[in-house]
Formats: C-alpha cells, sequence, structure tokens
C-alpha cells in the first residue's frame, strides 16, 4: 500500500568517505591535502544544516569512524576479507600498504571526532556507506562478503551508539541479492539511480550518457527528477536520488547561475506537485573552492525555505522520510 503525502519533502544525502573512496584510483600525494581541508568542510556543513534546521543522512563508510590505524588493524585480525579480482579494489589490502607511504596520515582516513559532532547534532543523520567502501557488484566477491562487511560496519556503528537505518552504495552498486540482505540488520532504505534513462545503473557509462549527465546538470535535458513517495519492497524504500549537486570549480563557475536555476526549478516543481527532491554529494566536493560552494548550498537552502513557507514542502533526512511514509500507510 502506497503511503499518501499531501506536502513534498527536500532530502539531502551526503557520501562521507574521506580517502577511502579514493584509495583504489588515485594517489595519496595527489589528495592528501584536499582530504585534510574536508574535514573542516564538514564541520562547516554540520553547521550550516543546524542553523537552518535542515535534515541530511551522511552515509559514513564504516573504517572512517574508527580512531586510528591501529584501532583498524585489531578489528581486522580475524576479518577474512574480500578477494576481489581486481586487488586494487580491496581497501582491507590496500590500506595495509599505504601505512609505509610517506604521506600517510590518519586523518586522511579517520574521522571520529567528526562523527561525534554528527551525534551531537539535532539535525543530522549517520546512515552507512558500507564498512569498507565495498563494492558489491565486482567480480570476485560474493554475496557473503558483502554480508560479513556490512555486519562490521553496523558493529563499529552500534559500538559508537549509532543506529543505522540507510544505506548508499558505493557506485551505486546492488541487486536483489545485497537488497536482501539489508532487512536482517534493521536498515529501511537506500539511495537508488533515477528511472531517467540517462541515469539507468549500469555496469558502465559510455562517453554519450557521461555527456548528458553533465548538459543535464545545467539544461533541462531528463525532465523534472523528482519523485513520488516510494512503496515499501517487503520493508524496504528506495528513496532515488534526483541531482549531484555538482561542485564550483574555476572551470565551470561561469555555469554556476544555470546549475542552480536547474536545481531550484526541480525543487518547486517537487514542492508544488507534492513530491520529493533529492540532492547528493560528497563532502570533499566542497574542498577546492569551499567558500564558494558553501554561499551556493545557501541560495538552495533559502530556495528550499520560501518553498516551505508557500507549500510547506519539508526537510527530511532518507530516515526521517522514510518515518513519514511509514506513518501514512
Amino acid at each position: 500500500m502506497v503511503a499518501i503525502l499531501k506536502d513534498g519533502s527536500f532530502i539531502i544525502s551526503l557520501d562521507f568517505e574521506l580517502f577511502w573512496g579514493y584509495i583504489d584510483c588515485e594517489s595519496l600525494e595527489k589528495h592528501r591535502a584536499r582530504m585534510q581541508k574536508t574535514r573542516r568542510v564538514v564541520a562547516e556543513l554540520i553547521n550550516v544544516f543546524e542553523e537552518n534546521d535542515i535534515k541530511v543522512t551522511w552515509s559514513t563508510v564504516g573504517m572512517l569512524m574508527l580512531e586510528s590505524a591501529d584501532d583498524l588493524k585489531r578489528l581486522l585480525r580475524d576479518v577474512e576479507v574480500p578477494d576481489y579480482e581486481d586487488a586494487k579494489l580491496n581497501n582491507y589490502n590496500t590500506f595495509e600498504a599505504l601505512l609505509s607511504h610517506s604521506e600517510y596520515s590518519d586523518e586522511v582516513f579517520f574521522a571520529s571526532e567528526l562523527v561525534e559532532q554528527l551525534k551531537a547534532s539535532r539535525y543530522q543523520t549517520i546512515g552507512t556507506h558500507t564498512f569498507s567502501h565495498y563494492y558489491c557488484l565486482e567480480k570476485g566477491q560474493t554475496n557473503e562478503d558483502f554480508r560479513k562487511d556490512l555486519s562490521i560496519a553496523m558493529a563499529v556503528a552500534e559500538k559508537k551508539d549509532i543506529g543505522v537505518e540507510s544505506i548508499v552504495f558505493p557506485r551505486n552498486q546492488y541487486d536483489a541479492g545485497t537488497l536482501a540482505l539489508l532487512r536482517n540488520y534493521g536498515i529501511r532504505s537506500y539511495r537508488g539511480n533515477p528511472d531517467q534513462f540517462i541515469y539507468r545503473t549500469r555496469p558502465s557509462d559510455n562517453l554519450a550518457i557521461r555527456a548528458g549527465h553533465l548538459l543535464d546538470t545545467y539544461w533541462n535535458i531528463a525532465g523534472h527528477i523528482t519523485h513520488p513517495v516510494p512503496e515499501t519492497e517487503d520493508g524496504l524504500y528506495n528513496i532515488k536520488a534526483s541531482r549531484f549537486l555538482r561542485p564550483l570549480t574555476k572551470r565551470n563557475m561561469r555555469f554556476k547561475k544555470l546549475q542552480l536555476r536547474r536545481i531550484k526549478n526541480e525543487m518547486s516543481h517537487a514542492a508544488e506537485h507534492g513530491l520529493y527532491y533529492h540532492l547528493w554529494w560528497h563532502p570533499h566536493n566542497f574542498s577546492g573552492l569551499t567558500d564558494e560552494n558553501i554561499s551556493f548550498l545557501k541560495e538552495i537552502i533559502n530556495h528550499f525555505k520560501n518553498l516551505n513557507e508557500t507549500y510547506n514542502f519539508s526537510s527530511d533526512s532518507m530516515e526521517s522520510y522514510v518515518e513519514k511514509v511509514r506513518a501514512n500507510v
């Protein structure tokens, strides 16, 4: 049975991963300073959201929640790691190799104090981004490997008194088998892809699809990417993404107004029609031009406030939206 909600919602989810999201494909030297700066970005984002009563889901890599490399090594002593065909995808082993790197620093990988700041906040909620930034559809790994990774993520969160009810899959890799495992851990929602053709889940995106994503950031190529109230899938809700908030850079700054217009138009459409609009990005996306990106975010929040006053458009995390849906079935 589908819930009936009169008013729409503005949902934000962030993929909080630090270098765990880059460890398999980028060099530590290239991104160390950026990841160090991301710590300040996270603190600023929390302040902005709290000051404006904005609910956000922080989908957090479990390894990031730990205090240090020593903490992680103790935890992994008896853990059976996944067997990816592509060994560099295995963050368990790749991290061990990086410990002797001259650029290594715990602060690039671990942020337990920021997790505590999120816990202490009023409107921020912590979800999981798996324990190791796990890839569920890569060759060599199995659903049992994923189950073990998820079990560790949930155990680490529980030890910190964090109740996890949502997941965002790294690279959005999931299938029916992985989704079936979530219910055993009390997870009620995940962030899926939009239904529009250029955003559908596929093994990889070709050049034409990637170009479509870029163009749709600034011009209405795929239509308004807003969503009706989701139906439950045996107690699990797919809170589909609407749009990736593309960070402002020196290169794309000239298109800032176009992206803002695109986002505002979609938000307005959702508010006017009682739909939800789900914006997402990574905190490290704001580590380049931090002040400019925070200012851009505030413009979006100001538009939300106008829609809230006019249409009762509400701010929701993935978790609070699911609670709202469940209460109105």
